[in-house]
């Protein structure tokens, strides 16, 4: 994967949220198994923008732990079938499953 994917997230509950997973690459754009995760904006209705705002040039950009739609990251070894979360907001569950979104070929 080289650019960011949405995805359907299912909750315990049944509920379901479209999240954004952008993989992290190496300079040479090869996947290095790291994707950090995000909330859509509202109502579940995001854009994925490719390039900074003209307003924002200049500024450095949001820390994940100071963006509110960050979920966490998950470092994926595809060979063993593992991951390892860094966050608090998904359960197993729903790790699992971007997990195997991911692992499967999205």
């Amino acid at each position: 994967m080289k650019n960011p994917v949405t995805f359907i997230l299912k909750h315990a509950d049944g509920s379901l949220r479209n999240i954004i997973i952008e993989p992290q690459l190496l300079h040479d754009l090869s996947e290095a198994g790291i994707y950090k995760i995000y909330k859509t904006s509202t109502d579940n209705e995001s854009a994925l923008f490719t390039e900074e705002l003209e307003i924002d040039e200049g500024k450095p950009a949001l820390a994940d732990e100071a963006n509110p739609d960050y979920l966490g990251t998950l470092d994926i070894e595809p060979m063993r079938l593992q991951w390892k979360y860094t966050g608090e907001l998904l359960d197993q569950d729903e790790q699992k499953q971007v997990a195997d979104f991911i692992i499967n070929g999205y």
